[in-house]
């Protein structure tokens, strides 16, 4: 078993050179390289430690796969994972909480069943679940705080590796080609020139944006945790708001502005000075951008608010005509709004609700959207046990622990994340940030 805290970033640094190999090269040979070095790895090291390669990897899904219409590696290390994790809880001999086992396979069953039962994809709804499965696994072994930390900066890394190679890839063009043949590309037209959206190794500048913006969140956290003020973790954040920021996506900015204004209300709360700091790093920051790339970026965010008028569904870019197809779905039809259309469905593959708020309720229906309520709260509930917080104060409306979820439901009201792979990553780092030790003064009510 590999003791060494740095051995699972020294793989998954290795590990995306052979993807970028692939990319380049085209040979298969490179992704197998990648996948034999990852699961050896995860073998090799300690339990807490394996869940690393999937956060680190979660946000280069799309390009570890050995074709484009194929399915991604991601599967096949989340299945070894889980694997692993079964191995090793058997073997320590690890008890589990019932209320979290129950809750577990009741909302496991309950989705297979309602997409079987649908003829809906059966393939679609078991990635669903294994991505749950990691996160049910990933619970049950966490016994230390500290990891929220390192979890945090893996994930955020994966993420910054995976936007500087999306960068490079705009100079050489095998890499550019090997990205763009994936999916169709999103470009802002001006007056004077045509923008790609960035994606990173995303296929959807928005759903990366999300990304981006969840682990700006955390980082947050990290920065407040125990009055440490890491400011690495702000650097990082900094970093990644500006690859944020080229996605050109309205929903990104909308929750930035809405980011910043938070943690200014908790700061001031706090302390006046930490607030004025913040305030003048925000307006450091602001103006920088501004001075050297203001023509550009207010051009090209005016166009996306504003450049197709100002009606509703043209400054939700549509949405709003999803909305109402979904709604009038969900409510005219009785066994959807109860049980749930399931996944692959007739309906859902054609057209996509474009929040989280409808597309839920459409594929698991009210029963299943209770059942993972109690799924998610049982989690929630172990993992405050297992780092040992039962006896302290528990949610807190407005803190900078809390966040992390607020972006998260925010963000959403225009995303379909629910059933995306790296939503239960998401919910995993954003439960963990909730567990975190308060630090003096750092929540509204001063506690």
């Amino acid at each position: 078993m590999i003791e060494s805290k740095n051995f699972s970033v020294l793989i998954c640094i290795i590990s995306s050179i052979f993807v970028v190999f692939k990319i380049y090269t085209g040979s298969n040979l490179f992704l197998w390289l990648f996948f034999l070095l990852t699961s050896l790895a995860m073998l090799l090291d300690k339990q807490q430690h394996r869940i690393d390669y999937l956060l680190f990897f979660i946000s280069w899904v799309y390009v570890i796969k050995f074709d484009i219409s194929g399915y991604s590696l991601l599967v096949v290390l989340s299945s070894f994972y889980i694997l692993l994790s079964i191995l090793t809880l058997f073997l320590q001999k690890q008890g589990i909480s019932k209320r979290l086992l129950l809750t577990y396979f009741l909302f496991a069953f309950y989705t297979v069943a309602v997409t079987i039962v649908s003829g809906g994809n059966l393939i679609a709804v078991l990635g669903f679940v294994l991505n749950y499965s990691v996160l049910f696994c990933a619970i049950l072994t966490l016994d230390d705080k500290a990891y929220f930390r390192r979890y945090t900066y893996i994930y955020a890394s994966g993420l910054l590796a995976a936007s500087i190679v999306r960068l490079i890839s705009y100079s050489i063009p095998e890499i550019d080609h090997f990205i763009e043949s994936m999916t169709i590309v999103n470009t802002v037209k001006t007056m004077n020139s045509i923008s790609t959206r960035f994606t990173g190794l995303d296929l959807d500048p928005n759903y990366f944006s999300l990304q981006v913006l969840i682990a700006m969140a955390c980082l947050l956290v990290l920065f407040n945790l125990d009055g440490k003020k890491e400011k690495k973790s702000i650097v990082l954040l900094v970093i990644l708001a500006f690859f944020g920021i080229l996605t050109y996506s309205k929903m990104f900015i909308i929750t930035l502005i809405i980011f910043i204004m938070m943690t200014f209300i908790v700061f001031t709360k706090n302390n006046v000075k930490t607030a004025i700091k913040f305030s003048s790093f925000i307006v450091i920051i602001c103006g920088v951008a501004l001075y050297f790339f203001y023509e550009k970026l207010f051009e090209i965010y005016w166009i996306r608010f504003f450049g197709s008028g100002i009606s509703t569904d043209a400054i939700t870019t549509g949405r709003v005509s999803s909305w109402s197809l979904f709604v009038n779905e969900i409510l005219q039809n009785t066994k959807v709004f109860v049980l749930g259309a399931g996944f692959g469905t007739s309906f859902a593959k054609v057209k996509m609700a474009h929040t989280m708020y409808l597309s839920t309720p459409y594929y698991i229906g009210l029963i299943g959207i209770v059942l993972s309520v109690l799924y998610i709260s049982s989690l929630y509930k172990v993992l405050r046990e297992n780092v040992g917080i039962m006896n302290r104060p528990g949610f807190q409306i407005l803190s900078i622990n809390a966040i992390p979820l607020y972006i998260m439901l925010i963000a959403n009201i225009g995303l379909d994340s629910f059933v995306m792979d790296y939503f239960p990553y998401h919910i995993l780092l954003i439960m963990f940030a909730l567990t975190m030790s308060k630090s003096k003064g750092v929540t509204m009510n001063g506690r």
